[in-house]
């Protein structure tokens, strides 16, 4: 899709049912997501696909990431990224091909970017390139009963999980589903609850079905 559709308008909440992508906003869940990431893979180098304008790979570098880039299609988000951020973040399409060298990241990252691509099979493949031995990928996908699914123009892809589950398979991914209290820890036994129910149904703790959240390994043998 031309980087021209995503620009200041469509950041800005404009040209999609969404509030603006603004640090207030954005920050928090990616501290959050980065918290959960770095505890299960303690990754010294990651990629961070779909980065907009880069908060995630901010929140990375702050708990303790040691080197990490960021790509995005969108030449706006990029260039309105934060401070911290701005020097690690090229603009690139995905499906083109990532500007990383092969086997050189211990973690790949991909929020709000599958939805985006009519055909996800290139961009899982360049995943796989990139990844080192051992490496993992993490993939948040929206749900096709999520507000979100309709509410972006730009969602081309949504599906239900077993077409991602399928996806993954055929370019070589184990696949682990991750829940929302996965991220967030359980604490006490009113969490626990919690996590339970959510893992009966997802969507049952917030009222709207949460996004598929995967951990990904590409298959030792292919």
């Amino acid at each position: 899709m031309p980087t021209r559709v995503y620009d200041h308008d469509y950041f800005e909440g404009t040209t999609r049912r969404s509030p603006p992508h603004t640090r207030e906003l954005i920050y928090p869940l990616a501290d959050r997501t980065a918290a959960f990431l770095c505890r299960f893979r303690r990754p010294r180098r990651a990629l961070d696909l779909g980065c907009a304008k880069g908060f995630l790979v901010e929140a990375l570098l702050a708990h303790g990431v040691q080197e990490v880039v960021g790509v995005d299609i969108s030449v706006y988000a990029v260039s309105h990224s934060e401070p911290l951020a701005k020097e690690r973040l090229v603009v690139g399409d995905v499906c083109e091909g990532i500007p990383v060298r092969s086997e050189s990241c211990d973690l790949v990252t991909a929020l709000d970017l599958f939805e985006h691509l009519a055909d996800p099979l290139p961009a899982l493949r360049e995943i796989r390139r990139v990844l080192r031995p051992g490496g993992a990928a993490y993939l948040k996908i929206c749900h096709p009963r999520h507000p979100n699914a309709t509410g972006d123009p730009t969602h081309v892809n949504v599906r239900p999980q077993s077409y991602w589950r399928r996806c993954l398979r055929t370019t070589g991914f184990r696949v682990r589903r991750i829940y929302e209290s996965d991220v967030t820890g359980i604490q006490g036994a009113i969490g626990l609850l919690k996590a339970w129910v959510r893992r009966w149904r997802e969507w049952a703790v917030v009222g709207t079905p949460a996004d598929y959240k995967f951990l990904i390994w590409p298959e030792v043998d292919r």
